[in-house]
């Protein structure tokens, strides 16, 4: 299994994660392409044009556009329930 091409060792742990955990995280994936969809729409409509164009923005980080960086020792570090979390939460970017 690999996590933005970097692979994970047979030897770390990684459990099933949790149904409450997974419901969680799930909710909390719906809840932020909710608020992303509600901002585009609101970002559009003329109404709030006026707010848009005086709105001040934080500037993106340097590291934004980069690809994502796995660091795997770090991932030894955590809990196996952790672990599984990480992953489930990041199951767009694994790979066989």
């Amino acid at each position: 299994m690999k996590l933005f091409g970097v692979e994970i060792p047979a030897d770390i742990e990684i459990p099933e994660i949790d149904p409450a955990s997974k419901a969680e995280l799930d909710e909390m994936r719906a809840t932020g392409i909710r608020e992303r969809e509600e901002r585009e729409r609101l970002r559009k409509d003329p109404r709030f044009a006026c707010f848009e164009a005086t709105v001040k923005r934080t500037p993106l980080s340097l590291h934004a556009g980069k690809p994502y960086k796995f660091d795997v020792e770090k991932l030894r570090l955590l809990s196996p329930w952790a672990r599984a979390r990480i992953l489930y939460g990041w199951r767009d970017h694994l790979t066989d």
